[in-house]
Parts: C-alpha cells; structure tokens; sequence
C-alpha cells in the first residue's frame, strides 16, 4: 500500500480498529496488516488480516480480549486465529484474521519463513502500519494463486498498483527465484503481471506448488500430521463455543417475526428460528382430543421436541430465535380461563428450562394496533405491560424499545445478543473477551 492510498483510507479507518491499532502499537507488539477487506463492516464483508510475531501472539490474544473482541471458533486444519466485534454505533461486524506465520497453499503447507525479515522491513504511517511495499507484492501475488488459485479483480488492481515497489532483492523474491520452476524467473512474473496476463499467474500454481514441496522437503506425511493436530484442536475446543438461545418475547404487533427475520439476515453467525410458542403447530391438533391428561402430556411432548431442537443447533455453534415461548403463558389470557385451564397454563409456563437471554419488544399500544389491528389499544397496552413485569420473575429479561426504527431495533437487538454471546462463550471455555 502506497504512501498516498494510505493517507486516502486515514479518514475511513473504522474506529474499533483505530482503537486495535493503537493498542498493539502502545503495548509495542510487532505487527502489520497484510490486507484490508473490499467490504468492510457485512458479515460477508472479508475480515482484516494481520501478521503478528509469535512471541507476541498471546499479548495480541489479551489486548484483543480487553477491547472486546472474541475470540471465534477454530476451524478445523486452520492456522489462523479469528477474533470478531460487532459496533453498534456503525451497525458494522469486524473481523481479524491474524497469523503468526506467512504460509501458503493447502493447509498452509508451504512456508516461507519470512515473517522476521518482513516484520523488521514494516512502514508505519500514522495509525497504519503494514507491510514493505515489496513484501507486500509477493505476498498478495503468492496469496492469490496459491492460496485462492486464482486472482480476484480487485487484487489485480493491487498488484498494477504495487508493481511500482516490487523488487527481486527481497526475502520472498530471492525465496521464489530458489524455486521456479523451468521456464519461469521472477523477471517473466513481473512481465506477466505488468502485462496483465493473470491466466499464466494461475497456471504457474500448480508447478510451484509441486517444487516448493521438493526443495523444502514438504513430504504428505507432514501435512497429515500438520492436518491432524489442527482437527485434534479443534475437537477440543469446539464444546466450548456453544450457540446462544433467544426468545422474542411481545404483544402482537410488537414487531417479533420482523425483527427475528432481520437478525437470520444480519447476524454474523448461522441463526436459526424455532417457534416455541403455546398455540400453533401440532399444538393446534392436540387440542381437539378433549382428554385432558393426554393434552397435557402431548403439548409437553412437542415444547421437549422443540427444545430439543433449538439444543441441537446451539451444540452446532448456532444462535437460535425463539419465536415467542412458554413464557407467553404466564401473561393472562383475554379469556377467562377455569381452574384445569389455569393449571394447564401454569404446566406450560413451567415446562422446559429457560433460554439464555428474553428480549421484550415494548411498544406503545397505538403503536402495535397501527401494525397489526388485531385487538384494541387499550389491550395491547395491558398486555405490553404484563410482558414488562415478567422482568421480576426471570432474570434473563432484558427490554427492547420496538418503536423505533427498524434498523435501530435490529442494531440494539444484535448487539445484545452478541455481547451475551461472548459471554456464555466466555463462561464455557478459556476465552479472553470483556463487555460493558
């Protein structure tokens, strides 16, 4: 990255990793950044990827964990380390994607031994420090083509633009000249690359993958090994990053199937949606079986299968939404209820253990009558204010204002959900991360 492209991105850089930035850079940790994502902020957005010395991989590790970022799940036969945050102010999620080592290829098999020499040779510019503008080059044409196999329109405009810096005298240059293959010098490389011939670039991966794993002694076996503690480490930390459990709790017209549609499509984890409410479903055929013992155990049986459900995908590492709960029965009934149906409701309330975190949509009366017009304003009102009180008698209740708009809602409602996320994340495993 260029002197100037810096100075042009200095405006936009995203305030927690400002905050990131100068953190590392005060605790006077070795790092750099090695590329910026084309979409910062989406779930889908591409995470920022750092290279940071080994010896300072677990201070990195705390300094992230105070400014509360967390710390994800280790994939499977993966090297790098994820952290994740979610800013509410900016309604954007930032990802860190940070290595200790430049490797490339399958399983990240093809090491260069170069993070010293590259770490030392760094350029710092303001909060900004990255990587050698020559360093950089080889890295990301080395990423491209061995890493990803092939090469993304918005790298190519990278690599035209760093073509300027590339030398042949660097510690990636002079290791790739050891290991081209016949035919091939790093002169023809930056030919190709300045012709914007990308096809050669991508034909060249394979033969330079076949001699890096010859001249460095690369053999399959150490791959595997390579492979397999990667797969031990994950199985060992993997029940340790358990999904949250959320119900939506509210009057109807509170906004709950909005703002459960709005999380599936913004959460940065996989969510999913189980109804877990008293009517609906198999519930409505229960019903007409008129033998009470037989209802009772019946409507028991489908609140377990749906619990049991949501378990499942929590096990996965999912967020499940509860669309409304059990809890709806301890709300009164408009109807008057005798005393079978009120012991009923009080089983049903009662029926299966509670979910980590109740948010309560609370809107105004007229509010949800504008939205839905089902019942009368003065009765949405009382029942607003029975959900309300539920927060004496479950304290996992936290209350939402759905009257605002529907991105504030959304916003306000992921935020509490990943920061109680972290928390029970916490909670299971050796986690570093701290939360307001």
């Amino acid at each position: 990255m260029t002197a100037q492209k810096q100075e042009d991105l200095l405006p936009l850089l995203h305030p927690t990793l400002e905050t990131v930035f100068q953190a590392l850079e005060k605790a006077g940790l070795r790092w750099c950044l090695l590329r910026f994502p084309h979409k910062l902020g989406s779930p889908g957005g591409g995470d920022v990827d750092l290279l940071i010395d080994k010896a300072d991989i677990k201070s990195a590790r705390r300094i992230l964990g105070t400014l509360g970022l967390i710390q994800l799940r280790p994939q499977p036969c993966c090297v790098h380390t994820h952290f994740l945050t979610y800013h509410q102010a900016t309604d954007c999620w930032i990802w860190l994607d940070i290595v200790t080592e430049l490797s490339f290829g399958r399983h990240n098999a093809l090491q260069t031994g170069a993070e010293g020499p590259c770490l030392t040779r760094r350029r710092h510019l303001g909060t900004w420090v990255t990587l050698d503008p020559d360093d950089e080059f080889w890295v990301l044409l080395l990423h491209c083509i061995l890493d990803k196999g092939t090469v993304a329109p918005r790298h190519m405009a990278k690599l035209q633009e760093l073509m300027g810096e590339a030398r042949t005298d660097g510690p990636l240059a002079q290791l790739i000249e050891s290991i081209c293959p016949d035919g091939w010098s790093l002169e023809r490389i930056l030919m190709c690359v300045s012709s914007r011939d990308w096809m050669a670039m991508e034909c060249l991966a394979p033969s330079l993958t076949a001699r890096w794993m010859r001249h460095h002694a690369v053999a399959p076996w150490k791959i595997l090994i390579r492979r397999g503690l990667s797969l031990l480490n994950y199985l060992v930390k993997v029940r340790s990053y358990r999904g949250l459990s959320v119900a939506v709790l509210g009057p109807d017209g509170a906004g709950k199937t909005t703002l459960i549609k709005d999380i599936q499509e913004s959460f940065v984890l996989p969510v999913r949606s189980v109804y877990m409410g008293l009517t609906g479903g198999l519930l409505r055929y229960i019903a007409r079986l008129h033998v009470p013992g037989l209802v009772l155990l019946s409507r028991l049986l489908v609140f377990w299968c749906r619990y049991l459900r949501a378990q499942y995908h929590q096990a996965l590492g999912r967020v499940v939404l509860f669309d409304r709960y059990i809890y709806d029965a301890m709300v009164p009934h408009p109807e008057r209820l005798n005393w079978l149906r009120r012991v009923s409701r009080w089983v049903d309330g009662h029926a299966c253990p509670g979910p980590d975190l109740v948010l309560v949509l609370s809107a105004p009366g007229e509010v949800m009558y504008a939205r839905k017009g089902e019942y009368t304003p003065e009765v949405l009102e009382d029942w607003r204010r029975r959900f309300l009180a539920l927060q004496n008698s479950i304290s996992q209740i936290e209350i939402v204002d759905s009257a605002r708009r529907r991105d504030v809602v959304r916003a306000d409602a992921v935020d509490r959900i990943w920061k109680r996320q972290g928390v029970l994340w916490a909670k299971n495993g050796d986690l570093h991360c701290a939360f307001n």
